[in-house]
């Protein structure tokens, strides 16, 4: 089962990153540990990255390293093993920051269960900040953001 995006309106547009939880990321009560939302997070980040075909910016194919200067995560419900989830990932520029929402969805719910955010900044090697280029940044530029997030579903 996938998301039925009919019950989420107030989406724009988001990126998808299916996922299950594996049995080694549960804890003692038999449910997702808290820390590995914020390692689903990066996987979605990274997930988007590549569909968009933005990888050749990344090291080791690019020249640039995203350095996390802030996170944040958000528990509404549990997860327990092998549930299938899906991550929602939306992002968008602000100054020479990069900032990504995260929204993590239950199919077998359908409803989302926890909520994060990170701010990166780009880096060179030298670990400078440093500028990206132009074509990246207005690709960036036409993503969607949604303020109302994450998404309520619609009953």
């Amino acid at each position: 089962m996938s998301t039925d995006k009919r019950r989420f309106p107030s989406l724009m547009s988001y990126h998808v990153y299916p996922r299950r939880v594996a049995y080694y990321e549960t804890d003692a009560m038999g449910v997702l540990h808290h820390s590995n939302h914020v390692r689903f997070f990066e996987e979605a980040r990274v997930a988007l990255l590549r569909d968009r075909g933005w990888m050749e910016i990344h090291q080791p194919a690019g020249p640039y390293v995203f350095a996390v200067t802030e996170q944040s995560a958000r528990y509404f419900k549990p997860a327990v093993f092998d549930e299938a989830l899906e991550i929602w990932t939306q992002m968008r520029r602000v100054g020479a920051r990069l900032e990504f929402q995260y929204a993590l969805f239950s199919q077998a719910s359908q409803t989302v269960i926890a909520a994060g955010g990170t701010r990166l900044v780009p880096i060179d090697t030298s670990f400078r900040v440093a500028k990206l280029p132009a074509s990246f940044l207005e690709a960036v530029d036409r993503e969607s953001w949604d303020e109302a997030w994450p998404p309520k579903p619609q009953v």
